[in-house]
C-alpha cells in the first residue's frame, strides 16, 4: 500500500478524488494566491512562537523530502533524556506519516501538540490530532495528553515580545481522539486504496468542493461542466432538508422549482425574477431610495485583521481600521467630492484614523453604507477611546446601509444570489469595475498594508499607498452610482 501523510487523509476525509490528484496529478491544483499564501505564512510565524513554549526543544532538520532521515532523528531524539520536546517530529504507523509540530516529554510518556492559529477547536483541527494519536499510539509510544495549542481570543498585547505562554491555550483532545480511532484504523485502508488507484474515482462536484477547505482541483474537476445559468445553489440559505428535497424532485435549476415549495421571501423573489427573466423591483424602491438626509457620506472603511496584534492593546483577528474612503454628495444632481484617510505609519491607527473620520463626516446627514461593517467598526473605536465615544455613537444614528435598501426593495437575475457590491455593480453599472486594480478586494487590502509597513522600500510602499486608495476610492464611488442606478431603476431619475 502506498504511504499516505495526516495531509492526504485529510484530504481523502474531504473528497476521495482530492487525494487521488494530490497523489498522481498534482500538478492539476491552482497554486495558492497571495491571500492564501499570507495565510501559511502566519502560520508558520504562530508555529516559531508556538516553539518558545518549551525552552530546549530541539527541531528534527530533516524536511519533508528526506523521510527516512526525519524518521530516524525522531527516535534518536526520543531516546534522549536530555530532550524535553522534540519540534516537527516524524513518526509512522501502518504506511501513514505525521510530522508533530511539537512532541512534549511528559514523565514516561509525551504529550502531543498541533498548533493551529484558530481560537477554537474546528472537527478537521480534531481530526488532525486523533489521526497523529492514531499513528503514535499505533506505534507503541505512550501518549499522555493530546491537543491542540489555539490562540487565546481574551490575550490583550502589552507590547514588546509576544508571550507564548500567554498567547497559546491548550485544549485537550484525547478523549475525543479515542472516539476517532476506529474509525481512523478504517479509513486509512480505504485511503491508501484510493491511493492505490491506477485511474480516479468518479465523483461529483458538491459542497465538499469547499468544505472543510477550498479545494485547490476544483478548477480543474469543474472545468469541463456544463452549468445550468441558474442553479439552484443561488438560492441564499438553501440547505439541508429543503436543498435534498428538490434534488430529490430532480429539480436543479431555480426556474424549475414548483410554486408550491417552501421558500423563504428572499428566496421567491429570486425564483420568480428568473422564472420572469427580468428584474423584480418593488414599488417602494424610490422612496425607500429617497429616505436620506442630505448630504450624504458614502464611507467604507478597510481594516487588517493579524493573528498576531501589532499594537499594544489589540487582541488576536481584532479587526483594526487603517483606511477610509468617503465621496461627499452636497445635494442631489451634484458631482461628489472624495476625501480619504490611510494610517502610512507603524503605529496603532485607530486615533489619527477617529480624528480624520470626524473632522470629515461633520456632524449632519445621511452616512451611506453597504452593510453593518462600518456599524461595527465604528462601535469598536467607541470602545477603543472613550474620550472620543459620544461623537463615534452620534455617527452610527447616522448610518444608511444601501445594501439593507437593495435586499429589500431590488433584484436581477444576474446577481447570481449574491447581493455582494462586487457582484451587483457589474450588473447595475457597466462601466465600473475592479479588473484593473491591483487591490482588487477587502483582504488583499489588508494584506497590502501590513506589506506597506514591513517594506523598507520607499519605491514599493509609495505604490502600496497608491493602490489602497485606488481600490476604497473605487468602493465609495460605488456606492455613489449604484444608488444612481437604482434611482433610475425606480423611475425617478
Amino acid at each position: 500500500m502506498p504511504r499516505l501523510s495526516k495531509s492526504r487523509f485529510i484530504a481523502g476525509w474531504q473528497c476521495p478524488l482530492r487525494l487521488w490528484y494530490t497523489v498522481h496529478e498534482p500538478w492539476r491544483a491552482t497554486p495558492p494566491d497571495p491571500q492564501l499564501q499570507a495565510i501559511f505564512d502566519q502560520g508558520h510565524r504562530l508555529g516559531q512562537l508556538a516553539q518558545q513554549r518549551y525552552p530546549s526543544g530541539v527541531l528534527v532538520e530533516a524536511d519533508y523530502r528526506h523521510t527516512r532521515q526525519a524518521l530516524e532523528q525522531t527516535q534518536v531524539l526520543m531516546a534522549d533524556p536530555g530532550v524535553p520536546a522534540i519540534f516537527e517530529a516524524a513518526l509512522e504507523h501502518d504506511q501513514v506519516l505525521t510530522r508533530v509540530d511539537a512532541l512534549v516529554r511528559n514523565g514516561d510518556g509525551w504529550d502531543l501538540v498541533e498548533v493551529k492559529g484558530a481560537t477554537r477547536a474546528k472537527e478537521v483541527f480534531q481530526l488532525d490530532v486523533a489521526i497523529q494519536y492514531w499513528i503514535l499510539t499505533g506505534a507503541g509510544i505512550p501518549v499522555r495528553d493530546a491537543g491542540l495549542l489555539l490562540i487565546d481570543r481574551d490575550y490583550v498585547y502589552p507590547g514588546g515580545a509576544h508571550d507564548p505562554q500567554e498567547f497559546f491555550r491548550f485544549e485537550p483532545l484525547t478523549r475525543t481522539c479515542e472516539h476517532w480511532l476506529e474509525w481512523i484504523e478504517a479509513q486509512a485502508v480505504s485511503f491508501q486504496e484510493v491511493a492505490a488507484r491506477t485511474t480516479p474515482p468518479q465523483i461529483e462536484i458538491g459542497q465538499q468542493c469547499f468544505s472543510p477547505y477550498p479545494c485547490p482541483f476544483y478548477n480543474h474537476c469543474s472545468a469541463d461542466r456544463e452549468w445550468p445559468e441558474h442553479p439552484i445553489e443561488e438560492l441564499p440559505y438553501l440547505a439541508g432538508e429543503r436543498y435534498q428535497g428538490l434534488l430529490e424532485r430532480g429539480v436543479t435549476t431555480i426556474d424549475a422549482i414548483p410554486d408550491d415549495y417552501p421558500l423563504t421571501v428572499a428566496q421567491k423573489r429570486i425564483r420568480d425574477a428568473v422564472a420572469k427573466g427580468h428584474p423584480w423591483t418593488d414599488p417602494d424602491l424610490g422612496e425607500a431610495v429617497q429616505g436620506v438626509e442630505w448630504p450624504l457620506f458614502f464611507l467604507d472603511f478597510e481594516t487588517a485583521q493579524p493573528a498576531l496584534p501589532r499594537y499594544p492593546g489589540t487582541s488576536p483577528f481584532q479587526a483594526l481600521p487603517f483606511q477610509f474612503s468617503c465621496h461627499i454628495q452636497r445635494a442631489p444632481g451634484v458631482a461628489p467630492e472624495h476625501t480619504d484617510f490611510l494610517a502610512t505609519a507603524d503605529t496603532d491607527p485607530r486615533r489619527p484614523l477617529a480624528e480624520a473620520l470626524l473632522n470629515a463626516l461633520g456632524d449632519r446627514g445621511s452616512i451611506v453604507v453597504y452593510s453593518s461593517f462600518e456599524r461595527r467598526v465604528l462601535g469598536e473605536l467607541a470602545d477603543a477611546l472613550p474620550d472620543l465615544a459620544e461623537p463615534l455613537a452620534a455617527l452610527q444614528e447616522r448610518l444608511w446601509d444601501l445594501l439593507r435598501v437593495l435586499r429589500n426593495h431590488y433584484y436581477h437575475p444576474a446577481f447570481k444570489g449574491s447581493y455582494s457590491i462586487k457582484r451587483v455593480l457589474p450588473v447595475l453599472v457597466q462601466d465600473l469595475d475592479y479588473t484593473a486594480l491591483e487591490v482588487a478586494d477587502g483582504q488583499a487590502a489588508a494584506q497590502a498594508w501590513i506589506q506597506m509597513l514591513d517594506t523598507d522600500c520607499d519605491e514599493e510602499r509609495d505604490r502600496l499607498a497608491q493602490a489602497l486608495r485606488e481600490y476604497c476610492f473605487t468602493d465609495t464611488l460605488a456606492m455613489v452610482r449604484l444608488r444612481e442606478a437604482l434611482l433610475r431603476a425606480a423611475g425617478e431619475l
